[in-house]
């Protein structure tokens, strides 16, 4: 893929090969024209609604994280004490409070613990892996 195309939208193609779903699987699934998909390889970039529903379809949120500088003072303040206790970066700190708010830990348990591993319930008729891809393990550690 060309470099101009996203991370996000590199995500997607990882996704959909990792899970080996067809873009009509995706298209069906997310509400996303398989022709729109197949665009953003080369020429167009998403909206944030259709990259949304296809992240969807394939098992992840998408949710817009405040990098530390762009953090109100008092907010950084409040979360300082909690970054040093946890011995953790204010970015560390920041992705880990996103984490749990939005319940990942809960809707992946093997994100803490790795032999709480459990199969995501398929969402089509055909066996596939987990919605959750690998290097995720590691933002917790």
């Amino acid at each position: 893929m060309p470099d101009r195309v996203g991370p996000h939208v590199r995500l997607v193609f990882a996704e959909m090969a990792r899970l080996r779903f067809t873009y009509d699987e995706t298209e069906e699934g997310s509400g996303v024209r398989r022709a729109s998909i197949k665009a953003w390889r080369r020429k167009n970039k998403p909206g944030l609604e259709s990259l949304e529903a296809v992240l969807g379809f394939l098992g992840w949120d998408f949710v817009a994280v405040p990098r530390a500088k762009a953090l109100p003072d008092e907010v950084r303040a409040e979360l300082q004490p909690i970054a040093d206790k946890l011995g953790l970066t204010m970015p560390q700190t920041i992705t880990a409070l996103i984490e749990i708010v939005t319940g990942i830990h809960e809707r992946f348990p093997f994100l803490r613990d790795p032999t709480a591993y459990r199969p995501v319930p398929s969402r089509t008729k055909r066996k596939q892996p987990p919605a959750v891809h690998p290097d995720q393990f590691a933002l917790l550690h």
